[in-house]
């Protein structure tokens, strides 16, 4: 494919008449998957966890949700199965189809396109042994295609069937964020003008971005986890208490979703986990950062108590809503605080 037959590609996108339009458009743009392929992290933990446990793979049927340019479908093929179905909606479905040819692939990786929910298996194929699925996004749960998975689970996975990965873990921890104070006061003067309104929407939104590890100031505490071979296809709802331990003194003004899942293993392998903790090292989800109107003056062994709630914004169910309600006395703080993050547009990788 030459560099002109891949604008004109980059260029039919826009012409996708769907309500998850900016969504599929997003990542049907190269660019995008570049990204998701030099994350190391992301891309080697799905490789492991298929390598590792190639005897689950030997001659077994995988189904590949969202596949994308094909490397997990490719991972399996490898690993032994004896077929690969690969789900792309957007048009890297093409390109997906033009790698699985170079790699000579052809045999066992069979690239579908079209949405999972509205396609059909291949003549003969009846069901699936594994579904394989980078379904994550943002947070856990914004942006990301949990519910496609748990479709194509409750059509087409057999009985002992595998989801890789099979668990989702939410965590929230507190943090000092240097640079909010300037950031917020950058409004009140503007070449001599007050442009506050401005920030007020920005205030509101969950922002992404890779938080260092000496801006943390408390522990982790865990918010909510999905499994997927039990979880309902039901948009994701919940609200959870949390209670976080001050282990250095400073200043809270904001706190840091991150997530982390799990793959199934074989008897003799150890588990694979891919993790997006501040602790751990980089991939493309960063963290998620929910900034908090009042900063907490805190100390060691302070607690910080409070509520966090995460609904869909909207019918699409991509995007989320948090509300987030913060208990918290210290020597120089009292505060009982609610705030209401809306996610809007797809963040970008």
């Amino acid at each position: 494919m030459s560099w002109d037959e891949l604008i004109l590609f980059n260029q039919r996108t826009q012409g996708l008449q769907d309500p998850n339009a900016d969504y599929f458009q997003s990542y049907a743009r190269l660019e995008t998957h570049i990204t998701m392929l030099r994350d190391s992290v992301r891309t080697q933990a799905f490789r492991d966890a298929i390598f590792q446990n190639s005897a689950l793979f030997q001659d077994k049927v995988v189904l590949d949700v969202g596949c994308g340019t094909g490397i997990l479908s490719l991972f399996a093929a490898k690993a032994g199965a004896r077929k690969v179905i690969a789900v792309e909606c957007t048009d890297i479905a093409d390109v997906a189809s033009e790698i699985v040819r170079d790699n000579q692939m052809e045999d066992v990786v069979k690239v579908v396109k079209g949405l999972v929910e509205q396609v059909e298996l291949p003549d003969g194929i009846q069901q699936v042994d594994i579904i394989l699925s980078e379904w994550m996004g943002y947070a856990l749960y914004m942006e990301c295609m949990l519910n496609s998975v748990l479709f194509a689970r409750d059509k087409w996975l057999s009985r002992r069937g595998l989801i890789l990965p099979s668990i989702g873990n939410l965590w929230l921890i507190g943090a000092h964020d240097p640079h909010r104070f300037a950031n917020l006061n950058f409004w009140h003067n503007v070449e001599g003008f007050d442009m506050v309104c401005v920030r007020k929407p920005f205030s509101r939104q969950p922002l992404v971005d890779c938080v260092p590890i000496q801006q943390l100031l408390t522990d982790e505490c865990f918010i909510h986890s999905t499994q997927l071979n039990f979880a309902r296809n039901e948009p994701v709802v919940f609200c959870s208490n949390f209670q976080l331990t001050v282990r250095r003194a400073g200043i809270i003004n904001m706190l840091v979703l991150y997530f982390d899942v799990g793959f199934p293993a074989g008897k003799s392998e150890k588990p694979v986990t891919l993790s997006t903790s501040p602790r751990s090292s980089w991939t493309h989800w960063e963290q998620t950062l929910l900034h908090l109107d009042e900063p907490l003056f805190v100390k060691p062994n302070d607690r910080v108590r409070g509520k966090l709630a995460m609904m869909p914004s909207g019918l699409d169910g991509r995007s989320m809503n948090f509300d987030l309600n913060i208990s918290f006395r210290g020597d120089r703080t009292r505060v009982e605080s609610f705030k209401s993050f809306s996610s809007t547009g797809h963040y970008s990788p």
